[in-house]
């Protein structure tokens, strides 16, 4: 466990980017949803690039190749420079070079992101169509895609039953889109799940490997490093096992709910509405009530008065965590807290 939670340390009136020399931050849900910039973001980014601070953005989203995400992220207008791009389909083929020998046939599951992976890291990579009947391979690489089908999803199982290592590059359950939450890469490894007892190495976050890998880019200290992403279970969960500090934002896959209801250790050192609060004094837990809002002894949390959004979060998340601490009731009814998200114009 880091510093992260120590509120002590944190200075309410210096931006929170003033402390770190690097920032890790992840891609759906942060950035973009979709084909979309979440608003603010690329602002945001464009102002601490030309801060300089360097950024490094850390996906686990294995459909696209860190070039594809590049393309993308400039196209909706952010700078040429200061920035770049790993993913979990690197970090996957770096653990299976270290393993394999040279030209090795590995199974590559995903989208384009996980065959060029393995190619640049010296492996060889076979797509469902190149697989001869019976066909023996070393490991296999799952990660999601917009045309993983069935077939695929059956391969890895039979591979993984023949002994195969077996490698996942994500858990994350749903991802972010325009349109809303999509199946992850976390329901296809389901899926094969429950064909083996078998259970995948995972190379994404949660996990550190990504995490060191980002931080190397960087060439920051871990206590010069802040994680900003939208999952407490991966983003923030990493962070905390990375030794990083880290920031929530809201509008992606977790919810303010979830935040809310985070154990102390999976509670990030901020949170706030997007990218900019990285620009701003940080959001983090009051010691002390705020009369903004009130938690009913029934453990219903609702808004007193109005004041700005900001403080308004903060009155409410630190009012939830104090309510978990001291084992208050706190009602977990999702339609209530989704009420409080749109009263927050989430």
């Amino acid at each position: 466990m880091s510093h992260l939670h120590d509120t002590a340390v944190i200075d309410r009136s210096q931006p929170v980017l003033a402390k770190y020399r690097g920032v890790i931050c992840d891609l759906d849900g942060v950035v973009y949803r979709g084909a979309q910039a979440v608003p603010g973001a690329v602002p945001s980014l464009n102002a601490m690039i030309a801060g300089q601070v360097p950024v490094v953005f850390a996906t686990n989203n294995a459909s696209r190749s860190p070039a594809a995400a590049r393309e993308h992220l400039r196209e909706l207008g952010l700078s040429d420079e200061g920035w770049s791009v790993v993913t979990s389909s690197q970090a996957a083929a770096a653990y299976l070079a270290e393993r394999l020998r040279p030209g090795a046939p590995v199974f590559a599951v995903g989208g384009p992101g996980v065959p060029e992976a393995l190619t640049e890291a010296g492996l060889t990579p076979l797509r469902v169509t190149e697989l001869a009947d019976g066909q023996t391979v070393d490991a296999v690489v799952q990660g999601a895609g917009q045309d993983v089908t069935w077939r695929d999803l059956a391969e890895v199982a039979y591979l993984v039953q023949a002994g195969a290592i077996w490698v996942a590059t994500n858990l994350d359950a749903t991802v972010p889109t325009s349109r809303g939450l999509s199946p992850g890469n976390g329901a296809f490894v389901g899926a094969v799940q429950t064909t083996t007892p078998a259970a995948p190495h995972v190379t994404g976050k949660p996990g550190t490997a990504l995490f060191d890998l980002a931080r190397s880019r960087l060439g920051s200290d871990r206590s010069e490093t802040i994680m900003v992403g939208d999952r407490l279970d991966t983003d923030i969960a990493g962070a905390g096992a990375a030794g990083v500090d880290s920031m929530f934002v809201l509008g992606g896959a977790s919810t303010l709910r979830d935040l809310a209801f985070a154990e102390d250790n999976a509670r990030p050192t901020y949170f706030g509405f997007d990218l900019s609060g990285l620009l701003q004094p940080g959001l983090c837990r009051r010691p002390g009530p705020d009369d903004a809002v009130e938690l009913s002894p029934e453990g219903v949390l609702s808004v007193r008065r109005p004041v700005a959004r900001h403080r308004l979060l903060q009155a409410i998340v630190s009012a939830a965590w104090h309510a978990r601490d001291h084992e208050l009731p706190l009602v977990a009814d999702s339609a209530s807290w989704a009420a409080l998200e749109r009263r927050l114009g989430v």
